[in-house]
């Protein structure tokens, strides 16, 4: 019942976000797929995985990574025996050259997908030092998007928060500037697919705003987001269901964060 709850809450504050939204969104448009849209990449820097306790081995696929001059972040998913995973990271300061040794960012997920998952999100803001993280897990008490962040450039991480509950696997994706986070994610929630964000002030400790993204003759998925002091930019995957998108593959919008 205490899950059921926080799924019922978690809706209502989305509805009221959205009649007071806190970005004040451009108009919609589409454009072609292209090299190097998250959508069209694969599994990139996997080479050299270290091995991480308790798992049976890494999900190539899932790493990705984020980085500015010398500094290089990868994260990645490794499937246990059950099939549950363990997200872990790792630093280089070298852009790759050489790594440190990993450090493991969450490994409550009691899911028996394997490897066959979302990737996580990862995001390095150069101008703070702070790396950001969001990732589906199936939890012992409710699955859901949940972030986790490193103030000391992923030296230790604090206590992973919830983005949003729901038994869907949803992609979801961060981007940061200065004590400014925002996260967008699929919907797990919604009968159709959508784009939600949630915002935060304060480094993400706490998302005090959340909202639709998409508008809702659009079904979007895969989302990705760029933000700029205020300025916020979300590109999602165009489904060909949605009669605008019709003839284009990925949509995007831009808003200023109010």
């Amino acid at each position: 019942m205490g899950y059921l709850r926080r799924i019922g809450v978690a809706s209502a504050l989305f509805a009221a976000a959205c009649s007071n939204d806190p970005v004040e969104w451009g108009n919609v448009s589409y454009r072609g797929s292209q090299l190097g849209d998250p959508d069209t990449r694969n599994a990139i820097m996997s080479a050299n995985l270290p091995s991480v306790a308790g798992a049976k081995g890494a999900c190539e696929l899932s790493v990705r990574t984020s980085g500015t001059g010398a500094d290089l972040f990868r994260a990645w998913w490794s499937s246990r025996p059950d099939s549950s995973v363990v997200l872990s990271m790792q630093h280089s300061p070298d852009r790759g050259v050489t790594w440190d040794p990993p450090v493991e960012i969450e490994n409550r997920d009691r899911g028996r997908r394997g490897c066959a998952r979302p990737a996580p999100g990862i995001f390095f803001d150069s101008l703070s030092g702070n790396l950001h993280l969001v990732y589906f897990i199936e939890a012992a008490d409710g699955a859901g998007v949940f972030f986790a962040h490193s103030m000391d450039r992923g030296g230790l991480f604090h206590s992973p928060v919830p983005v949003v509950y729901g038994t869907n696997p949803s992609v979801a994706a961060v981007a940061g500037h200065g004590d400014s986070v925002v996260v967008v994610f699929e919907d797990p929630n919604s009968t159709t697919a959508r784009i939600g964000i949630v915002l935060s002030r304060t480094t993400g400790h706490i998302f005090e705003q959340r909202a639709q993204v998409t508008p809702d003759e659009a079904s979007a998925v895969e989302p990705w987001v760029a933000l700029r002091h205020d300025t916020v930019q979300v590109w999602w995957k165009a489904l060909r269901d949605s009669a605008s998108s019709a003839r284009n593959g990925v949509g995007t919008r831009a808003g200023i964060w109010r």
